[in-house]
């Protein structure tokens, strides 16, 4: 995520001050960052469908609804009026557990896996698979708990996904959606473990910096109700950092702002350091309040003029990184130090190494990239989003063995970013002169860091970016299902899965962030098995209206769009 909330277009991240789970509430993706291979242009999209035959399947639109069972086809009737009573199965992606009503594979929200539950019907539109909510619970599992917000219910806020399990539970849920996903499109049978982030508190609640709410009538903001636009008032949102929480509840500094009386207009909120909160109702008019009271950057009053330039100052580890307010970073207080540690372990760069940071935002990754590497490496960085660059450009000015080019990422950039693998390294256009050394032949690429969109980096991009032999690619995912697709690319091009962490960037939400470490397989040894878009009999993450039953032992199965 990662927070990553919200990259919107065809596939992209979440934007980064959208609520978790917008892109399910909406039926479409919403843009997680302002960053790169769009952060959200529909070429990234098919850029990242290359080679997935899960999609070249002709639709069936027309057929009948039927089920076939015990090898006989038969109509299943439209859903009751009434409710129905399901067993529930194994966790999907997306915050759904999966279970059956006469045949027929039904994604169920507000479930846990071996609950038995009455649910509603709310989607009959799909030939092969319905959603329900559970609307009341007849057997509990262990790990339920009351929903410590008040929207987290069938017909409330789309925001959070699984407030109703513990932590604990939640990301014993988000493991099981990552192992299922590696082991359908990768191949690959592994345990993983999701890890709390070391800032946390035990309830999960509090943490989310930057939101994106929606006016209400009243003249108040909420958030949009599960695959819906209607606006559920939320002035109590309980995952929203202090600092928002406190503006929420009583808006005041929105009168008089742009057009209040507006139903849904969008109100984008991000927590500055200190006691202020930036927000934004029109797109690059940003201003600051404190204490409820509206003052844009240089004094009180949110109607004087157009708003001056804010500017949100974030450090980690010392370093600060200087950022305009819509620039992505990441939404829970302890991420973006945690995603650093985990990256620098796994990319292991050395003193004089050439790297390269691969959608890089606002150079978070760059710069302790650049510091392990030193003045005789170098790092080259790509960025699509132009205020990212120039936010980068600010936060990494002691680093001028950093080159920054504000490009998108296609298999063109990286195969061109420099010279053949195996050649003496040499500057690459824009690198400072004595930028590396010379030096014997090696590799023109020593290690690889990528943070791609929520549709990963496709395989034609990964192909390029393996072609120049790096010995090691870290990958920085926020979703499973397109990491693992990548994975079975590296697999087909000589490269394994060596480590991968998991980490809880989002409580409450059905989120997960992973750290995967890829190095050249020995020779000889078998990578991935799977192909990229296969599928098993879970269903597919990227095929509508392919599912079918899960296997017995299957941990989890994929919701298709």
């Amino acid at each position: 995520m990662s927070g990553r909330p919200a990259r919107p277009s065809s596939g992209t991240r979440r934007h980064p001050t959208a609520p978790d789970g917008t892109a399910e509430r909406t039926g479409r993706p919403v843009r997680h960052r302002a960053g790169d291979a769009a952060r959200d242009r529909a070429g990234d999209a098919a850029r990242d469908r290359a080679g997935d035959t899960s999609r070249d399947r002709p639709e069936r639109a027309d057929r009948d609804r039927t089920d076939r069972v015990g090898g006989v086809t038969r109509p299943v009737p439209v859903p009751p009026s009434e409710l129905v009573e399901l067993d529930v199965g194994p966790v999907a992606h997306r915050g759904l557990c999966v279970a059956r009503a006469g045949g027929r594979v039904v994604f169920v929200r507000h479930a846990l896996p071996g609950e038995r539950v009455r649910v509603r019907i709310t989607d009959v539109s799909h030939d092969r698979y319905w959603r329900a909510d559970a609307v009341e619970i007849l057997v509990a599992s262990p790990d339920r708990v009351a929903p410590p917000c008040p929207h987290a219910r069938p017909g409330g806020c789309g925001g959070c996904d699984w407030q109703h399990a513990t932590p604990a539970a939640q990301r014993r849920l988000k493991a099981r959606v990552v192992e299922d996903a590696l082991r359908r499109l990768a191949g690959l049978e592994r345990a993983v473990l999701v890890e709390a982030l070391p800032s946390e508190g035990p309830d999960g609640l509090g943490w989310r910096t930057r939101m994106r709410f929606s006016r209400t009538p009243d003249g108040g903001v909420g958030l949009r109700a599960h695959r819906s636009h209607e606006v559920v008032p939320t002035p109590d949102c309980k995952i929203a950092h202090p600092l928002l929480a406190r503006v929420i509840a009583d808006p005041v500094f929105l009168t008089g702002d742009g057009s209040p009386e507006v139903t849904g207009q969008a109100v984008e909120l991000v927590a500055m350091p200190g006691d202020a909160v930036a927000y934004s109702t029109r797109s690059g008019g940003w201003r600051v309040t404190e204490t409820g009271l509206a003052a844009d950057a240089e004094g009180p009053g949110p109607d004087r003029g157009e708003p001056a330039p804010v500017e949100v100052v974030e450090t980690v580890e010392g370093r600060e990184f200087r950022l305009e307010p819509g620039v992505f970073w990441q939404v829970h207080p302890a991420a973006a130090a945690t995603l650093v540690a985990a990256v620098r372990e796994a990319a292991a760069a050395a003193a004089g190494d050439t790297a390269l940071d691969l959608y890089c935002g606002a150079g978070l990754f760059a710069a302790f990239l650049a510091e392990a590497v030193g003045p005789t490496g170098r790092v080259i960085a790509l960025e699509s989003d132009e205020a990212a660059v120039r936010s980068a450009a600010r936060s990494l000015a002691d680093l001028p063995w950093v080159s920054l080019r504000s490009l998108r990422v296609t298999p063109a950039t990286v195969r061109g970013l420099v010279g053949a693998a195996d050649q003496p390294a040499a500057p690459a256009d824009g690198l400072p002169a004595g930028g590396a050394t010379p030096g014997p032949a090696r590799r023109a690429v020593d290690v690889a860091v990528l943070d791609p969109p929520r549709t990963g980096a496709g395989r034609e991009v990964m192909t390029e970016l393996l072609a120049h032999r790096p010995r090691r690619v870290v990958y920085v995912a926020c979703d499973p299902a397109a990491l693992a697709r990548d994975v079975a690319v590296a697999a087909g091009e000589g490269y394994r899965l060596t480590e991968l962490r998991a980490f809880d960037l989002f409580p409450m939400t059905s989120h997960v962030e992973c750290v995967a470490t890829l190095e050249p397989a020995p020779a000889g040894a078998t990578g991935a098995a799977g192909a990229t878009g296969s599928e098993d009999a879970a269903g597919s993450e990227d095929a509508a209206g392919s599912v079918e039953p899960a296997r017995p032992g299957t941990g989890s199965t994929a919701l298709p769009r």
